[in-house]
């Protein structure tokens, strides 16, 4: 693994350890959609544009304070990107369309502005497990043609986002904006030379927390 990898995994597995849970722990089931593409393209007359992607799963909340909480995550995540393939002249060729789906672990944590009903701050970092990676061309035809032989098995990055709380007894409605920004390279190989290639996502969630204590 990966030494920075491994350092993450450690720091991140310390904030869950040392945290005190309260008498206000929370689970909550989200869901949404996203818009990612890669830093980087493949080829060097392409440009790269977000595709549209979706995110469920649950997390868990521990109440550090009135206004400070840790939240913990289990997504699944399609991400990926297009890929505009330009001819000499700069006119339109033809589009490459990859789907990269991953479990993606969030630990974040967060900060209300006030007690009751508020906005809150999300800042913390993403450890995500890559289950495939495909493309296919948009135009051709083509069928689906297979990455994973190429693309690492994990990466990380951070994360900062905003939402907002409907306080309502013990469920509540949220609705969050958050940013994913990858830090390490994707692809261990590739035929033409490894690139330097890092997801970058923006998603859209709304969800329901409940209370569990």
């Amino acid at each position: 693994m990966d030494p920075k990898l491994k350092k993450l995994v450690f720091i991140l597995l310390c904030l869950v350890l040392v945290a005190e849970t309260s008498a206000r722990d929370s689970i909550k089931a989200i869901g949404g959609f996203n818009l990612s593409k890669y830093s980087e393209t493949l080829r060097s007359n392409s440009i790269n544009k977000f595709r549209t992607g979706f995110e469920i799963g649950i997390g868990y909340e521990i109440n550090l304070s009135s206004h400070i909480a840790l939240e913990v995550d289990g997504l699944f995540c399609q991400k990926g990107s297009r890929e505009e393939v330009r001819d000499l002249d700069g006119s339109y060729m033809f589009t490459f369309n990859y789907v990269l789906n991953e479990i993606s672990v969030p630990i974040l944590m967060k900060v209300r502005l006030k007690t009751g009903s508020s906005p809150y701050i999300l800042v913390g970092g993403e450890l995500s497990f890559i289950i495939s990676h495909n493309f296919k061309i948009e135009e051709e035809g083509w069928g689906t043609i297979w990455m994973l032989p190429e693309t690492k098995w994990a990466y990380y990055g951070i994360v900062f986002g905003c939402g907002f709380e409907w306080k309502k007894n013990r469920i509540s409605p949220i609705i969050e904006a958050r940013y994913y920004l990858g830090l390490t390279n994707i692809f261990k190989s590739y035929p033409s030379g490894t690139p330097l290639v890092k997801p970058r996502t923006i998603v859209f969630l709304v969800g329901l927390k409940y209370q569990v204590f």
